[in-house]
C-alpha cells in the first residue's frame, strides 16, 4: 500500500467547517486540586485523536510520548472488505428531550476522572466479564444518554472509531489515520453483547469499507466531498461517537507539570452526532469528558448530569 501525505479523512472535517460545524478537539491538562485547566485546541481536519495527542504533548513542551500500541491487523484481501454486514438492529431517529432553543456557542466539556485504583478496578471488571474496556464504556454511555437526554429508552446508533495505525502505511503520525463503523446499542444490552457486536464488525472488515469510502476525496476532490458532506449532515441522526484514545504514558516532569496532573480530551461533536465525549487513560488514571452540541439546546447542567450517570454506570456489575 503506497503512503500518501494527503489527509483524505481531514477533507470531511474541512467540509463540515465550511458548513458551520466546528471541528475543534480539546486536549486538557488539569490540576486535580484546583480544577484549573490548560486547554489546547486541535483541528480534527489536521489530525485524529492520536495525532492530536502528539501535538498536545509537544505544545506543552513534553518529551514525545510513545503512541499506544495499535493492534496489528493484516489488511484483508480487497474483496473481503465488501462482504455482508453483520446482522444488526435498525436504529431509529433519536428522540431528544426538549431542553431549550438551539444555540451557536460550543460549550466547554465537563470532565471527571478516576484515580489509579478505580481505573485498575475497571480493567479488572472488564477482564472478569471477558470484554474490552471500550465495551463497558459504550454500554454505560448509552444508558446514561438514554436516561438523561432521550425522551424514552431506545436503540441508538454510535460511531465506533478504529485506529488504522499498524494496518496502513503511515506518512506521518499527526494526521487522520482512523476509520470507524456504526453500532446499534439498546438500553438492555449487556457488555458481552456489545463486545461481540464490535468483534463481529471488525471480523467483517466494516472499518475497511468505511476507510475506502472516506477516502473518496482522492477521486472527487474537496468540492465533491463538500457536496456529499452537505447531504450527510441533513441525513439520519446518530447519538455520537465513542472517542476513546487508549493508554498513554506522559512525562509530566519534562513539561514542568505536577506528577498527578490529569489529562483529558473531548471530540468536537456535530448536529448528527451531538453527544461529544472523550476517554483518555494517562499515567494509569482514566478521565471522561462530555459536551453536548448546541443544536440540542442543552447546557452544561444536562451534560454534567449525563457524565455523572456515565461514571455511575461503569460501577454496575452487568
Amino acid at each position: 500500500m503506497n503512503a500518501t501525505a494527503t489527509d483524505y479523512i481531514g477533507m470531511w472535517y474541512r467540509a463540515r467547517a465550511r458548513l458551520g460545524v466546528a471541528d475543534r478537539t480539546e486536549f486538557m491538562a488539569i490540576n486535580p486540586i484546583t480544577g484549573e485547566r490548560r486547554t489546547v485546541y486541535q483541528r480534527h481536519r489536521d489530525a485524529d485523536g492520536v495525532g492530536g495527542m502528539l501535538s498536545f504533548a509537544r505544545s506543552l513542551g513534553m518529551d514525545a510520548p510513545p503512541i499506544p500500541e495499535a493492534r496489528y491487523r493484516k489488511p484483508p484481501p480487497f474483496w473481503r472488505r465488501w462482504q455482508s454486514l453483520p446482522e444488526s438492529r435498525e436504529a431509529v431517529e433519536p428522540q431528544w428531550r426538549a431542553f431549550g432553543t438551539p444555540g451557536e456557542t460550543v460549550p466547554d466539556p465537563v470532565v471527571q476522572w478516576l484515580d489509579q485504583a478505580q481505573t485498575r478496578a475497571l480493567y479488572q471488571r472488564a477482564e472478569r466479564l471477558g470484554v474490552s474496556v471500550n465495551s463497558l464504556l459504550l454500554v454505560a454511555l448509552h444508558r446514561a444518554v438514554s436516561q438523561t437526554l432521550l425522551l424514552t429508552p431506545q436503540a441508538g446508533s454510535w460511531c465506533f472509531p478504529v485506529n488504522m495505525r499498524g494496518s496502513v502505511a503511515i506518512p506521518r503520525q499527526e494526521m487522520n489515520l482512523s476509520s470507524a463503523f456504526y453500532l446499534v446499542v439498546d438500553d438492555g444490552d449487556t457488555p458481552a453483547q456489545v463486545d461481540q457486536a464490535i468483534r463481529d464488525h471488525l471480523k467483517a472488515n466494516v472499518h475497511w469499507r468505511y476507510w475506502h469510502m472516506a477516502r473518496i476525496g482522492r477521486w472527487v476532490g474537496q468540492r465533491g466531498v463538500n457536496w456529499i458532506c452537505k447531504h450527510l449532515l441533513s441525513g439520519p441522526g446518530h447519538l455520537g461517537s465513542l472517542s476513546s484514545l487508549g493508554e498513554w504514558q506522559l512525562d509530566c516532569a519534562s513539561a514542568g507539570l505536577a506528577e498527578d496532573t490529569v489529562f483529558a480530551c473531548c471530540g468536537p461533536g456535530s448536529p448528527t452526532h451531538p453527544v461529544a465525549n472523550g476517554v483518555l487513560i494517562a499515567n494509569g488514571r482514566m478521565s471522561l469528558s462530555l459536551k453536548l452540541h448546541p443544536s440540542l439546546g442543552a447546557g452544561n447542567t444536562e451534560a454534567e448530569r449525563c457524565l455523572q450517570q456515565w461514571i455511575k454506570g461503569l460501577e454496575a456489575e452487568s
